[in-house]
């Protein structure tokens, strides 16, 4: 849809700029991601030293847990900045919500 209305689109979950149709790939300018395999290694570690606890775990990007993309070069001027604001999540000062 977007590279119909000559747009640009954020991809969700993956990196979509990779996994997209090449032929709309271009105007995916970056992707917020979900590292499920961050998720996974810590579980599976976890297994193996046979110390699974039960309860919630939070996943986000202090831990690498979400993230984003950059492939495709579109955002490399802002990238700096980005990481940035991504820091400053971390360090508590700008809070994210987490309900709509």
């Amino acid at each position: 849809a977007a590279s119909e209305a000559g747009a640009f689109a954020i991809g969700v979950d993956s990196d979509q700029a990779v996994t997209a149709d090449p032929a709309v790939a271009d105007v995916i300018i970056s992707s917020m991601l979900k590292n499920l395999n961050v998720a996974v290694f810590e579980f599976l570690s976890s297994f193996v030293d046979d110390n699974v606890e039960s309860g919630e775990v939070i996943f986000d990007l202090s831990n690498d847990g979400v993230g984003y993309s950059t492939t495709g070069g579109a955002i490399d001027d802002i990238v700096e900045q980005v990481d940035g604001f991504k820091q400053q999540i971390i360090d508590g000062d700008i809070e994210v919500p987490t309900t709509p």
